[in-house]
């Protein structure tokens, strides 16, 4: 045994395909860990599309320029850098990144470990991001959030800023693609309602984030988490004379017959479906359309209707209406209906 030689470079492989099995296993199956006093729930993932590197844009473009290299060519961080713009040192902390996620795969063994190529597992990444970019309910929420989270890092003195200026950032590309105007608008009208954002009342527009808004970035929680969110103490949902109540003392009522009137909502609903033929959409997309509003007509006509059922139909509706193409003076009165309905209906 004393004359056998021991691969090191065959143990360090082996070591290091364990470290990255072990880092994909995390990202599927991640520890949760209950939350603090809040107790925010967590988001299930709406979109059924799970959750992966689309809420880090440069993360994306630098998959999807790999991806779109021939399948048995290397990319090189140099020739990466040079096409975006992006430091080379930077470029070199997203390969890392990739690379532990399994995403990429580098030319290490072969003495060039500054070039890469995209792994069967990045494949089906680049795969769920495209479907993401047709996910309005997806993009909208990533808009929210994003926008807040650009506003609080550039303004979080409250000082009125162009929210315009969002959208020439990195942070306004979502799995790949930019945010529209449309997208920042309706992002801006479901910040303002709840307060986490207050319009300043400029020429051109300029917002500035509220001390909510603030408590919202710094809980780490999502916007729909975050207006959504329990607060310790009995519920007591009263519907007729129907009451359903808890044990203590400190409770939260809900009377749905009067603080809670989605009669808006209905007529919202009721709109979209009047006007959808003259929104120039494929006769597949206009059926949709129709489905997603008689759908929220139903909840809105519920005579327990849920507020966090009620939001996700009308997110559902709404990001239909935005990724409209063509722009007329049908759509732009829906839409703005719809945030007045949202307005009404939930406050702002």
């Amino acid at each position: 045994m004393a004359g056998t030689k021991i691969d090191q470079r065959a143990i360090e492989k082996h070591v290091k395909e364990i470290n990255k099995a072990y880092g994909r296993a995390f990202k599927k199956y991640p520890i949760t860990v209950p939350l603090g006093s809040r107790s925010f729930a967590a988001s299930a993932g709406a979109t059924g599309l799970g959750v992966g590197i689309e809420q880090d844009p440069q993360l994306v473009r630098y998959l999807i320029w790999l991806g779109e290299l021939p399948e048995s060519r290397f990319g090189e961080q140099a020739d990466y850098a040079e096409h975006s713009g992006t430091p080379l040192e930077d470029v070199a902390v997203l390969a890392a990144e990739l690379e532990r996620d399994g995403l990429i795969d580098s030319m290490g063994s072969f003495g060039s470990p500054d070039s890469h190529r995209i792994t069967s597992d990045g494949r089906v990444e680049l795969r769920r991001l495209s479907q993401l970019r047709s996910a309005p309910a997806a993009r909208h929420r990533y808009a929210t959030d994003g926008f807040l989270r650009w506003l609080y890092a550039t303004a979080h003195d409250q000082r009125s800023t162009d929210p315009v200026a969002f959208l020439g950032t990195t942070e306004s590309y979502f799995a790949g693609s930019a945010l529209s105007e449309t997208e920042l608008d309706y992002a801006l009208a479901r910040l303002t309602n709840p307060g986490l954002v207050v319009d300043a009342g400029t020429q051109p527009k300029t917002v500035a984030i509220t001390l909510d808004g603030i408590d919202c970035v710094l809980s780490g929680a999502t916007v729909s988490d975050y207006l959504n969110r329990t607060r310790p103490g009995d519920y007591y949902s009263i519907t007729g004379t129907n009451v359903v109540a808890g044990s203590q003392g400190k409770v939260e009522q809900h009377n749905h017959n009067n603080a809670f009137d989605p009669t808006a909502m209905r007529e919202f609903a009721a709109l979209v479906q009047q006007l959808a033929p003259t929104y120039g959409l494929e006769p597949a997309q206009q059926a949709e359309l129709i489905h997603d509003a008689e759908l929220l007509g139903e909840e809105a006509d519920s005579e327990t209707a849920q507020p966090g059922r009620l939001r996700a139909a009308y997110d559902t509706v709404m990001g239909g209406l935005t990724q409209i193409g063509a722009v007329s003076a049908a759509l732009t009165t829906t839409i703005q209906q719809g945030q007045h309905a949202y307005s009404t209906v939930f406050g702002g």
